[in-house]
């Protein structure tokens, strides 16, 4: 049903640019499962409707010839790198048919996936669309599970949510509240690459600086970053 709602919306996009610049997408997914449900639905509807698969066809070979323009749909582990203007994102993750929620978030469960969340939210220039299958308050029982990875999904939904709502001061408070728990873990752990570092760090902080260390969440991490006051 999830991945049918996503073709809609991509459906939906194409007709609004109908006859005009029709912006980069890419489909990412969690999982491999929905991403090739999401394909078969793709081809599914190209089949049975001739305007989609008219549209479909300009951005899977778009004008511009460039590969990096091309529509993708790619699962969490595959879009590292990648950008487009537009981003549709399939959650995929439901109440079974007794109504019960799982906490099984495959990767996301895993040690560093908060990292694979924060790649899939960050490959859009201009626009995220979330499709999900569930409330945010589903995921009420993350906050026991071992690793970051489903309580940094659940405070994405829930400012997905409150942006769709236009609950700017809802968007304010988890906004606030995820920079506070950065800032708190950032304090705490501080690791050096060299003892240059370290007395850099030092004299830095003794200046009267909050300062940050291996800022980042890739291989190529800042050393140092002071934390603005405000």
């Amino acid at each position: 049903v999830e991945a049918s709602k996503v073709v809609d919306v991509l459906h939906g996009i194409l007709q609004e640019h109908r006859n005009k610049k029709i912006p980069t997408i890419g489909i990412i997914t969690f999982n491999d499962q929905q991403r090739n449900i999401i394909l078969d639905e793709i081809e599914n509807r190209q089949k049975k409707d001739p305007d989609f698969n008219e549209l479909y066809k300009q951005v899977l070979a778009p004008a511009s010839g460039k590969k990096d323009d091309e529509i993708f749909v790619r699962n969490i582990e595959n879009v590292q790198g990648d950008e487009r203007d537009l981003i549709i994102f399939s959650v995929g993750y439901a109440k079974d048919n007794e109504g019960n929620f799982r906490l099984q978030f495959g990767t996301l469960n895993q040690d560093g996936g908060e990292n694979r969340l924060n790649v899939a939210v960050t490959r859009a220039s201009e626009k995220i669309i979330v499709v999900s299958s569930i409330d945010p308050m589903d995921l009420r029982g993350v906050e026991s599970t071992k690793n970051p990875g489903p309580k940094r999904l659940k405070d994405f939904l829930m400012y997905a949510q409150a942006v769709s709502n236009s609950d700017g001061k809802q968007v304010e408070q988890i906004l606030e509240s995820l920079s506070s728990a950065m800032n708190k873990t950032q304090q705490q752990t501080k690791s050096f690459d060299s003892e240059f570092e370290e007395l850099v760090h030092d004299r830095l902080e003794n200046l009267g600086y909050t300062v940050a260390t291996q800022v980042g969440y890739s291989n190529y991490r800042i050393d140092l970053a002071i934390v603005h006051p405000n």
